[in-house]
């Protein structure tokens, strides 16, 4: 499948509720794209890019969160996001440890 007809059958799923959902053949992009807007599909992780697992964690409180592999700004985004996500700031570089202790209110140094 071609990245027009990806694309397509994304915004297809995305605009009509009703429609069934079929990730087969979508691009990544497109698959993280449909999980994140139709609360209805289930998730899977599997043969995402790290960007796209968090932007599915970070958009879909169901998702299980594994910030594994991710990048800097990729686990600082989820932390952000998803206040059920632990604030560890080991890791991060210095802009995104500031970006996450000033939008996670409820951080604390001893908590993380």
């Amino acid at each position: 499948m071609n990245a027009d007809e990806s694309f397509d059958r994304t915004e297809a799923m995305v605009k009509d509720p009703s429609s069934p959902i079929d990730l087969t053949g979508l691009r990544s992009i497109h698959r993280a794209i449909v999980m994140v807007k139709r609360p209805d599909c289930p998730i899977d992780l599997t043969g995402l890019d790290p960007e796209e697992r968090a932007m599915v964690m970070a958009h879909r409180p169901d998702c299980p969160i594994d910030l594994t592999g991710l990048r800097s700004k990729d686990r600082a985004w989820v932390m952000v996001n998803r206040k059920d996500c632990p604030v560890s700031l080991g890791g991060l570089d210095f802009p995104d440890k500031e970006f996450v202790k000033r939008l996670r209110f409820d951080y604390k140094p001893d908590n993380g």
